[in-house]
């Protein structure tokens, strides 16, 4: 009977204080009410505590009226006392300094403080009010190892990026990303429109993407609607001017240097030159110009649910002078997202580029009015005033020859000095006539399932929807017998378009025991590219005197291919469908210990089709592994934080390919016709037998295989003055093995080109210094992010 009733009371007891338990659930948001990730959501006092999973939700369970505390770096705490099970909803507000931010990685998100690889974020406030036309202009000047130059100054022409040096005797691009879509262009997107930008910089973090990502990659999110409903505005007007002009000779320099190196006599200078000229072609050729960029957005959010609208209007003005370099842009971008139920959700993000441009010749020995700006001699005018025509001038018109003028029917200058292919730049100018228009319609759209907490499963379809044409022509002109001269009319006209599409279903999972935090994320890619081009083009002749004019009639309004002359020369090519596929398997874990220790490791494997690689090697594997350890958490740095709030040893390794320069079965030996051979028998009529010949197009190479970069990297980042003063630096070792090569024919091929092959090494190692202030007094902040060299 006693034993019985020590049983009751016991049960009693337990049952009691099982029922003092309360549970609290609900979903931690920032500021801008986006979910917050790994927030830590603790039993004042005891260890008894979770952390938010990717959608900012959690649930733990407390004795009745119990403090719980939620805090993540970066912002301030809240606490609430929990008197019965209920559901909360819990803002925090950044502390105002160094807030913790997330940072997209392929296939998710992460808190920067967890990152173990070398990873530099721009965000939007980086890139407003600067004067940028294109997400890669962002890039300069703003991340340590990236280098953002410019390969042409035409108007619209974007910056070429490379992400810690040159790794490949090909294409040296790094892989854009943009919302999870992979794509081969980045420029259409406005910089209004950008929320972040990530530039996955070593092995490990670009591991992920592969095949694909030996030249590191930018990926890029693009803006969501927050607020209650928010319309903005935006006009940016900038004024364009030669940074530094060329300093060449003037009239009495260039005379001085060509009478002594003899190129012709006094007599030729006083019978030609009115020893007045001194044209300055830099400053006949270029004009300061303007850039016109106009911005609307409209924006709304909540919990759940959001949507982004914009659309943006880019005219730029090139600096040669007139209308011939103009580049002109609208673009449209319309994000949203739904929270149908607490377990599904959707997300679609769609952007519409339409963009045409003219441009001058450039970047050419023959024909290119920048060069003819530098090397055409200062004696020449830029024109003649009418009826002041010299008399080679007025012989040249008697003899029927078609001199270019400007819009006042003034002939443009022709030098009797230097003969060349590269004569006055304004005639090169107006010689011809190109233009090119296209449009892209890009997007992606996710469905995620939650079917418990932790656990999120995703499926993408990313799409791109592009088409283009050119249209060009080049008129009858006269400047000199010997090389810059047409006496008819040649168009070309040419179309393309591709549609590309990729289809990605993967799973990320996070859980939280004791002091461990664990994430895992799993998942599976197709991607198939179609593309589909033509081009036609008509050509006048001249032979031996007889002109064949190609257009029926000189009139703009007969400038098509359509108005050919009978006896025209034409051209057709292209017309040919192709496709490119890509399958991939990739995978990622993580482990986190009490904030202090973190490893991860990746794995992706990709599979081109045949028309990139043998089917024996057309599989890839690529890994990677890291850890960081956050030395400012551990007992002995105790002393240190008051100086250096956070110290964090990063170290990674892994391996990225690139299969750029590839493709239409570069590696097979095809068996090609090499033309007709007499076989020396005469046939019935007296005419010669003749065979087709075949033999292979090329050596073949079955062992052709991706490019390899394997990079080792060590960093360091540091927090100082209170977070204000950012510090990251980084080492690497980068090295390229397996290098396609292709042009080189080795001494045991005769009489046919060699396939490509894999051959030589690249390595790039350097370090790299990263330095960022953030700081707010009152109702001011500031932020700067001053950078190493690359």
């Amino acid at each position: 009977m006693k034993s019985l009733a020590i049983f009751v009371l016991s049960l009693s007891t337990a049952l009691t204080a099982l029922a003092q338990n309360v549970t609290v659930t609900g979903r931690v948001i920032d500021e801008q009410d986006q979910p917050m990730i790994g927030a830590g959501v603790v039993q004042e006092g005891t260890t008894n505590g979770t952390t938010t999973d990717l959608d900012g939700q959690f649930s733990l369970s407390v004795p009745k009226g119990a403090k719980v505390i939620f805090s993540t770096i970066g912002y301030l705490p809240q606490e609430i006392v929990v008197a019965q099970s209920t559901t909360v909803e819990i803002k925090l507000q950044p502390d105002n300094l160094m807030i913790e931010e997330t940072v997209v990685v392929g296939y998710g998100v992460q808190k920067k403080s967890d990152l173990t690889g070398a990873i530099s974020q721009v965000k939007s406030e980086d890139i407003v009010n600067r004067t940028i036309t294109s997400p890669e202009g962002a890039l300069q000047g703003k991340t340590a190892g990236v280098q953002a130059f410019a390969s042409s100054a035409r108007p619209g022409a974007t910056p070429a990026i490379r992400v810690r040096g040159i790794s490949s005797n090909n294409d040296a691009n790094p892989l854009y990303v943009v919302d999870g879509r992979i794509t081969s262009s980045i420029s259409g997107i406005d910089p209004n429109d950008i929320e972040s930008m990530e530039v996955l910089k070593d092995g490990a973090s670009a591991a992920i993407y592969g095949a694909e990502a030996g030249n590191g990659v930018v990926m890029i999110t693009t803006r969501r609607g927050k607020g209650d409903g928010k319309i903005s505005y935006s006009y940016q007007l900038s004024s364009q001017s030669l940074g530094k002009t060329p300093e060449v000779m003037n009239a009495e320099q260039y005379l001085q240097f060509y009478l002594e190196k003899g190129s012709f006599t006094l007599n030729d200078v006083y019978s030609k030159w009115d020893q007045k000229t001194n044209t300055n072609w830099v400053d006949e050729s270029y004009e300061n110009s303007f850039m016109h960029h106009h911005n609307l957005t409209f924006q709304a959010g909540n919990d759940k649910g959001s949507l982004y609208l914009s659309g943006s209007y880019l005219n730029n003005d090139g600096m040669f002078v007139g209308d011939s370099d103009v580049y002109e842009r609208m673009t449209g971008m319309i994000n949203g997202s739904w929270k149908f139920k607490p377990w599904l959700d959707i997300q679609s993000n769609n952007q519409i580029e339409y963009y045409s441009y003219r441009a001058v010749s450039e970047g050419s020995d023959y024909g290119s009015a920048v060069l003819g700006a530098l090397q055409l001699d200062p004696m020449t005018p830029a024109y003649y005033e009418l009826g002041q025509e010299p008399a080679f001038i007025q012989e040249l018109l008697r003899q029927g020859k078609t001199l270019l003028t400007d819009e006042k029917g003034r002939i443009f200058g022709i030098s009797q000095f230097l003969i060349s292919e590269t004569p006055n730049p304004l005639i090169q100018r107006d010689r011809s006539y190109s233009i090119s228009k296209g449009f892209n319609i890009n997007g992606s759209t996710s469905l995620n399932l939650h079917p418990f907490r932790g656990l999120t499963l995703t499926s993408r379809l990313g799409y791109r929807l592009s088409a283009g044409d050119s249209y060009g022509y080049s008129n009858d002109y006269f400047v000199n017998d010997s090389y810059a001269h047409q006496y008819f009319m040649s168009v070309s006209a040419s179309a393309s378009d591709s549609i590309y599409y990729q289809w990605e279903n993967f799973a990320n999972w996070m859980h939280q025991f004791g002091k461990h935090n664990l994430s895992a994320m799993a998942g599976v890619s197709y991607s198939q590219n179609r593309s589909y081009g033509a081009n036609s083009g008509i050509s006048g002749s001249d032979n031996g005197g007889v002109i064949d004019f190609g257009i029926k009639r000189d009139d703009p309004l007969f400038y098509y291919i359509s108005q050919a002359t009978p006896t025209a020369t034409k051209s057709v090519g292209g017309g040919v469908e192709s496709f490119s596929r890509k399958y991939s398997y990739f995978g990622r874990v993580g482990w986190n210990y009490m904030n202090k220790y973190n490893v991860q490791a990746t794995l992706r494997a990709d599979a081109a089709d045949l028309s990139v690689l043998p089917k024996p090697m057309r599989w890839g594997y690529f890994p990677s592994v890291s850890g960081g350890w956050t030395l400012s958490e551990e007992p002995f740095f105790s002393s240190l934080k008051s100086y250096v709030p956070y110290a964090k040893v990063r170290v990674s390794w892994g391996q990225n390919g690139s299969i750029a320069g590839l493709g239409s079965y570069a590696y097979a030996n095809d068996i090609t016709s090499t033309g007709q051979y007499p076989t020396g028998q005469v046939k019935a009529d007296g005419s010669y037998e003749y065979i087709i010949g075949y033999a292979p197009s090329a050596s073949g190479n079955q062992e052709l295989k991706w490019e390899t970069s394997e990079q080792f990297n060590v960093g360091l980042d540091l927090r100082f003055l209170q977070d204000r003063l950012a510090i990251t630096a980084d080492w690497f070792d980068k090295k390229t093995k397996d290098l396609i090569v292709t042009g080189v024919t080795t001494s045991t091929i005769v009489g046919i080109g060699a396939s490509p092959l894999n051959a030589g090494n690249i390595d790039n190692k350097g370090i790299e210094l990263e330095v960022r202030w953030k700081d707010q007094i009152g109702d001011f902040n500031s932020a700067s992010t001053p950078t190493s060299p690359p």
